[in-house]
């Protein structure tokens, strides 16, 4: 009864045997290999971000914690395949890009699940921007991810088309102009695993608290832990998770692109925290494919 209680106290669920196995969600998941790069990957990323504000659907930038750290972008349009690939490889130069057919990393019967999501206190639109940094502002976070056991964490992510009526003098204020205001709607969520209950709700609010990274004097992103659930606990906000989806009462916060940009790339310089970088192939020279390919 204590643990239950205790459970319950922490937002805990854990897994059954029906509840391991995800279908795959409307859309394509890619993952990706990143490449040594530099800072200048970040304002890259904007670019990549102002060109994808502009495509339907939703997006996803998410890393998963197992054994190792890997990296995915998912888009709910099979269509934006090959914008997708032109768009990262025109930041990272052949990296390394491939379908992955799993909806989330590999997940066991007994497994406790902790969730939580970062909540905007502040004005919108003050976050620290891609230009802002002059270091890798995940290296803290890839840290925290790496002193964890598994983990899912989301930053989901679409055009903001229509602008709420509350919101507009604010944009217009800002921007000058509603219409060309290059912002998205966000939503950043974090789910923890562990065979231990408590090791998970633990690595979930520290991974979050990293997030502080990103904070302005005035804005600021706070863990919302899920603790004391009534209706929906943390096995419904990973199922949430899993479908790439904006629930009905989300948390979400709008974002400009350069903001965006700062939480939506790939790390920099990060081999001592763990990350594998890849190389780079070598492509021979056109003519030399084309004599092979008529052969």
């Amino acid at each position: 009864m204590i643990g239950i209680l205790r459970n319950w106290r922490y937002g805990l669920h854990r897994l059954k045997e029906g509840e391991i196995n995800f279908e795959f969600p409307e859309g394509l998941l890619l993952g990706v290999e990143p490449l040594k790069c530099s800072m200048d990957s970040l304002l890259g990323m904007q670019r990549v971000l102002y060109m994808l504000q502009q495509y339907p659907g939703r997006f996803s930038f998410e890393i998963w914690k197992d054994n190792v750290l890997s990296f995915h972008f998912f888009s709910s349009k099979n269509s934006a395949e090959g914008l997708l690939n032109s768009q990262l490889n025109s930041v990272y130069p052949q990296m390394k890009i491939k379908r992955d057919g799993r909806p989330l990393l590999e997940l066991k019967e007994g497994e406790y699940v902790s969730s939580c999501v970062l909540r905007l206190y502040g004005p919108e639109l003050n976050l620290r921007c891609a230009g802002d940094f002059h270091y890798e502002p995940y290296n803290h976070i890839i840290e925290a991810l790496n002193g964890a056991d598994k983990v899912m964490l989301q930053v989901l992510f679409e055009g903001l088309r229509k602008i709420p009526k509350d919101r507009r003098v604010f944009v217009l204020q800002k921007y000058g102009n509603i219409e060309r205001a290059p912002l998205f709607r966000c939503l950043i969520r974090i789910a923890s695993f562990s065979g231990d209950g408590h090791k998970a709700w633990e690595s979930c609010e520290h991974i979050a608290r990293t997030f502080s990274v990103f904070d302005s004097g005035s804005s600021h992103l706070m863990p919302d832990m899920l603790s004391f659930p009534f209706v929906r606990g943390s096995y419904h906000f990973l199922k949430s998770m899993v479908g790439r989806r904006f629930p009905l009462f989300s948390k979400d916060f709008m974002a400009s692109a350069p903001e965006l940009a700062s939480l939506v790339h790939l790390p920099v310089g990060a081999e001592e925290h763990g990350v594998d970088y890849s190389k780079p192939g070598l492509l021979p020279p056109p003519f030399f494919r084309d004599f092979h390919e008529r052969d």
